[in-house]
């Protein structure tokens, strides 16, 4: 004997008792927010907020290319967006900050495809600089330090496979081998909620 599917809410599920357990959970995801108020408007400000070019000091310039969103945090070996300078450095999506587009005169890449976005930005050089990375299916947290006056380029995919790669450019051929990158992690545990 075969049932029927049951509607989610029927007129026998709705009494008294069930309307005081309603609001109290009301409250309690308010009193939660509330608490938690800081992490999230962090969280939205990260979002929201594009990069900021360094204002002085040694930089290197560092062109990104990704299919979903690269944030990164200056002068930091930890993801923390409340720091000077942090946010969105590209956006595949629109509504996000970003810095989509921009050009610095660094050599051709020709594997820049319509699948993903691309810009040029300048870095602080001899400092460590921390990105996370939201794709698809991906998620990675990583830093790295540039040098000064070179030119990086940071590939941030994860269609196929998901992979972040870093190769310092050179005037006379694009094709270097690969950098390693150090993993990064959130400077502040309680930014997670």
């Amino acid at each position: 004997m075969s049932q029927s599917p049951h509607p989610l809410i029927s007129q026998a599920d709705i009494c008294p008792g069930t309307t005081s357990r309603v609001l109290r959970h009301a409250l309690n995801f308010i009193l939660l927010t509330l608490l938690t108020g800081c992490g999230a408007l962090s969280d939205v400000r990260s979002f929201s907020t594009p990069y900021s070019t360094p204002d002085g000091g040694e930089t290197a310039r560092l062109r990104v290319i990704s299919d979903g969103m690269v944030r990164a945090v200056p002068k930091s070996d930890c993801v923390d967006f409340r720091l000077p300078g942090a946010g969105v450095m590209v956006a595949f999506r629109d509504g996000y900050a970003n810095r989509n587009g921009e050009r610095l005169g660094m050599p051709d890449d020709d594997k820049h495809s319509s699948s993903t976005v691309m810009t040029e930005l300048l870095v602080p050089a001899g400092q460590p600089i921390a990105f996370h990375y939201i794709g698809a299916q991906c998620y990675n947290m990583f830093r790295f330090v540039p040098k000064a006056g070179a030119d990086y380029q940071l590939e941030a995919a994860g269609r196929f496979k998901c992979t972040v790669t870093l190769k310092q450019l050179s005037v006379k051929t694009t094709e270097l081998p690969p950098l390693s990158l150090e993993d990064s992690k959130l400077c502040r545990i309680t930014d997670n909620l």
